[in-house]
């Protein structure tokens, strides 16, 4: 009887834990989101609904976060975080359109093209799904090896 409540409280111990580590990365992710809007309020006039398209990012964004920390130790933190990989590859994707970003002020017309930028942050995010992947692929590594580490010594 001893054990099993050693383990609950073991067990509720690292669920706070968890819970604490998932709010303190919420609220630094909304510090930080709350520094950075301030600073893209004069491009909402020149790009159209810049800032619901951000706010829609962070949303799932920290979802899938939340979602990963609070799965720790198990396969699914692996698959929320490659989720989280494969949106924000997804997202930069979609919001890259063709790469070049047009701007029109009275007679004057400038044209920016940004696909050097955006292949270099997909490539970067590619780099974090494969971080990714291959963490899912040693977990599964270790978890088999203990299995059969176990399964050896209930052999003896």
């Amino acid at each position: 009887m001893s054990e099993q409540k050693t383990f609950n409280t073991n067990m509720i111990r690292e669920i706070a834990l968890r819970v604490l580590k998932a709010s303190l990365k919420i609220a630094l992710v909304y510090v930080i989101y709350i520094f950075v809007t301030p600073m893209l309020a004069p491009l909402s006039g020149l790009i159209p609904d810049l800032m619901i398209s951000i706010e829609s990012f962070v949303i799932v964004f920290v979802i899938l976060m939340v979602l990963s920390d609070l799965t720790q130790n198990t396969i699914f933190q692996h698959f929320f975080n490659t989720a989280r990989e494969l949106y924000v590859i997804g997202y930069l994707l979609l919001s890259m359109g063709d790469g070049f970003m047009s701007l029109s002020y009275e007679s004057i017309s400038l044209t920016v093209n940004l696909t050097i930028f955006y292949s270099i942050a997909v490539l970067l995010s590619l780099l974090g799904l494969a971080r990714s992947i291959l963490q899912a692929v040693d977990y599964m590594g270790k978890k088999a090896e203990r299995e059969a580490s176990f399964q050896a010594g209930f052999k003896k």
